[in-house]
């Protein structure tokens, strides 16, 4: 990324799913879909532009794009899933976040962070929990920099190939609700 264009990401913006922005998102979800989807739900859902759309469909008040430069640069999604309720009209919610790999590294952080902020905010998530498969180093050291904790280790619960490995489960819970 060119100096010029670090003010870029400081103009993010959270929408719902929109036409142009699917075809990038089916390329992301294609390039990373080990590490985002369970391979049977992913078999399911992205084998045929049919059952993609279906995906689209079923899924479109949980999927949000993260757009760069006045909405005119798709820059990854938040995808939001195992939604319930929560006291005060807040939910709970799990979420996989995905950065297109320019954004990468400095911007990863700040993406993260703002997204975060929109989920607690507008959304109202009262307790926000990501998973990470593995020991990647990278992802647990961000998600422990963004204020998450540590909830639990559900050990040898996914498979990567003939391997298993731990699933790492964290937590953050939003500072504005109180009981």
């Amino acid at each position: 990324m060119k100096i010029d264009k670090l003010s870029d990401l400081f103009e993010i913006n959270f929408k719902k799913i929109r036409q142009k922005e699917l075809v990038d998102f089916f390329r992301l979800c294609l390039k990373y879909h080990t590490m985002l989807f369970d391979p049977d739900f992913f078999k399911l859902n992205f084998s045929s532009v049919e059952r993609f759309l279906r995906f689209i469909h079923r899924f479109k008040n949980h999927i949000y794009f993260v757009l760069l430069n006045n909405e005119e640069k798709f820059a990854g999604f938040l995808y939001l899933y195992e939604t319930r309720p929560a006291p005060k009209g807040f939910f709970d919610t799990k979420v996989t976040f995905c950065i297109c790999r320019p954004y990468w590294g400095f911007g990863s952080y700040v993406m993260a962070k703002r997204a975060i902020r929109f989920l607690f905010e507008e959304m109202k998530v009262r307790k926000l929990t990501v998973e990470t498969v593995g020991n990647k180093s990278c992802a647990r050291r961000l998600i422990q920099k963004l204020g998450f904790e540590l909830e639990a280790v559900l050990k040898d619960e996914c498979f990567r190939g003939e391997k298993t490995e731990d699933l790492y489960l964290f937590t953050k819970f939003n500072p504005a609700f109180e009981l």
